[in-house]
């Protein structure tokens, strides 16, 4: 069986690549740029160039493919929702078997998350494709909390704009571990999985794991919007991102990432890593 992982070089896509090197399967990597894919041409993985944003490369992506896991760029929404519409197409056009999408929590129609209309377009448009599918929404990652880390220290505190609200978040490696699972095999057509932590945890409590880990005094803080995007322009990210972050911590207050599910644990076999556990392996590299 050939499985082809799209976004094969992002941080998500490349650690999917590696999980599914232990399987018996034919393993492709679709990739903007195959110039940046040595690492996994190296390990024999078949390196093809594909731009959600160009069909006819995708056309030839996506070729005697059975599985094909979609992993979505991080365009604007509105540019999101024509290359779903490309890749699907493409798909389709190739005769792709099976499509894996990998989604997000909050793909719901009342969320305050405001990709979630692409997130809800993109699994109905599979649905309703004629392909055969599975859909997976990943949790809130946790990696990008331990890379603020170092700021957290410096500055004492850990500042969102929330009040309340819990969120169960999971490592990239959880995620890729579950994702490639769902690629293979065919025991998981038209299932849909939520891909969590073990545990929901406020922001106090995050606050408090990250003081734990680094032996250093960090509290939550309470901050408005707009103390929040100065924090940011501070870090230089990107208005696009910062409105991003924003409506993730709207969503959160509205309680949409505090769902626990078991589905991480029932597709690899092993439960996902504990909060704890994973800021003090991050600390030790």
């Amino acid at each position: 069986m050939v499985i082809n992982v799209t976004a094969a070089t992002g941080q998500l896509g490349r650690k999917v690549v590696r999980e599914l090197l232990d399987s018996s399967d034919e393993i492709v990597a679709t990739v903007r740029s195959p110039d940046q894919a040595t690492d996994l041409a190296n390990r024999d993985v078949e390196i093809r160039r594909g731009d959600y944003d160009e069909p006819e490369s995708l056309h030839n992506a996506f070729r005697s493919t059975d599985v094909l896991l979609l992993i979505p760029s991080i365009a604007p929404v509105e540019r999101r929702v024509q290359q779903h519409f490309n890749a699907l197409q493409a798909a389709k056009e190739a005769g792709v078997t099976r499509v894996v999408f990998a989604g997000f929590m909050a793909a719901e129609p009342n969320s305050k998350f405001h990709i979630a209309p692409y997130l809800l377009y993109a699994e109905s448009k599979l649905r309703l494709s004629g392909l055969d599918w599975t859909i997976l929404r990943d949790g809130m990652y946790l990696d990008p909390v331990a890379d603020w880390i170092p700021d957290l220290v410096q500055m004492g505190r850990l500042p969102y704009p929330v009040d309340h609200g819990r969120v169960a978040y999971i490592c990239r490696d959880d995620l890729a571990r579950a994702l490639a699972a769902a690629c293979v095999g065919n025991s998981h057509s038209r299932e849909l999985y939520k891909l969590t932590g073990p545990e929901a945890i406020s922001m106090p409590e995050l606050a408090e794991a990250i003081s734990e880990a680094t032996k250093k005094p960090i509290k939550f803080e309470t901050v408005t919007e707009q103390e929040f995007v100065e924090i940011c322009q501070a870090g230089n990210e990107s208005e696009e991102m910062i409105q991003t972050l924003l409506s993730m911590y709207r969503a959160v207050e509205n309680g949409e990432f505090e769902e626990v599910t078991t589905d991480v644990a029932m597709l690899t076999g092993k439960e996902p890593m504990p909060i704890h556990q994973f800021l003090e392996s991050r600390l030790e590299v």
